[in-house]
């Protein structure tokens, strides 16, 4: 009986081998390069950019895909950094938030040949609610933020390889789909930042699934 019990586990173990190599596990999506990421028009993207000179540094009209229930999408703004350790990208995003990047951030909803303003909002002093930007979409400061990283390792815009960093400009919240127009403004030269390789980035955070 012990034989038989062998021969019958040996059996089923060369079974489950055969099954496994007859399907590979699926391969993780192509990393964009620069100039894919660049060209890219759908949220999530981003853009490199660079925060030493005064100017717009951003200006994109791109679509929102509708939310795949029953995840809630809220849509974040703002920058990226990328180091392959955790302790000089934090060094570095504390640099940034340190000197200050005042910026204007501005957000349109397209329609045919009408456009209407978003709301955009930010962290209240304390951290722990939301209030409006100014009407002119000026942002004083930078404040930690964080996007869905499944949904940019889909788009090819997360590499398992480095560590990221996110600050926030704004929070455009939750968004009908459809077509939106977004420009930013450096307000201020910051040449001591002239050495920092930044993205700019507009990507979802999932409030609920």
């Amino acid at each position: 009986m012990r034989a038989v019990r062998a021969v019958v586990a040996f059996a089923a173990l060369a079974l489950l081998v055969g099954c496994g190599s007859a399907s590979p596990p699926a391969e993780a999506p192509k990393l964009l390069t620069r100039a894919e990421a660049d060209a890219r028009t759908v949220v999530p993207f981003t853009r490199g950019v660079r925060l030493d000179k005064a100017g717009r540094i951003v200006d994109v009209k791109f679509d929102l895909p509708p939310a795949v229930p029953p995840a809630i999408p809220s849509l974040k703004i703002g920058f990226r950094l990328q180091a392959q350790h955790v302790k000089p990208l934090l060094a570095e995003a504390e640099r940034i938030r340190d000197v200050g990047v005042p910026a204007r951030v501005r957000l349109e909803r397209l329609e045919g040949d009408h456009a209407t303003s978003v709301r955009l909002m930010t962290t209240a002093p304390g951290g722990r609610s939301m209030e409006p930007l100014p009407p002119d979409g000026h942002v004083g400061k930078l404040v930690q933020g964080k996007v869905e990283s499944g949904m940019l390792i889909e788009a090819g815009l997360y590499s398992q390889d480095v560590s990221y960093h996110m600050l926030q400009l704004a929070d455009a919240g939750l968004l009908d789909a459809g077509r939106y127009h977004l420009t930013v403004d450096l307000l201020e030269d910051r040449p001591q930042l002239n050495d920092i390789s930044a993205e700019f980035i507009v990507g979802f955070q999932l409030l609920g699934k």
